[in-house]
């Protein structure tokens, strides 16, 4: 499936993805949403054990590289789903249900990159 991928989201500045992965794991399902640079899919991310909706997100960093992220798509706060707020230029997702930040290309984020391979997208080992 050839997904429609946007070429940018518009961000003041990106940070590092934060998040560590022993291990590449691919996220399977991929769909994109109605936001500019946003997919859904599924994986198990990091550490979790267990399968689940995530967003990733796409940005195009300073050097004019494709930046994609993931996270859980359930808000970390009470667990909303977070797939249908949209990606602000502060590099942050607001969650819907109460406004909560969620840092993804900001200072404090705990995302993790993701690298697209052909028309398949995983969440990278963290180098040693």
């Amino acid at each position: 499936m050839k997904l429609n991928m946007p070429q940018h989201n518009l961000l003041k500045k990106i940070f590092p993805a934060a998040g560590i992965s022993p291990e590449s794991i691919e996220i399977t399902d991929i769909k994109p949403t109605k936001n500019t640079g946003v997919l859904v899919g599924f994986t198990q991310l990091p550490f979790t054990g267990a399968n689940q909706k995530v967003v990733v997100y796409h940005a195009i960093n300073e050097n004019g590289e494709d930046d994609y992220r993931v996270i859980s798509a359930a808000c970390p706060h009470q667990g909303a789903d977070i797939s249908r707020d949209e990606l602000k230029p502060d590099g942050n997702v607001y969650c819907s249900l109460h406004k909560r930040p969620i840092c993804v290309f900001s200072k404090f984020n705990q995302a993790f990159a993701v690298e697209k391979r052909g028309e398949k997208f995983f969440i990278m080992a963290t180098q040693k």
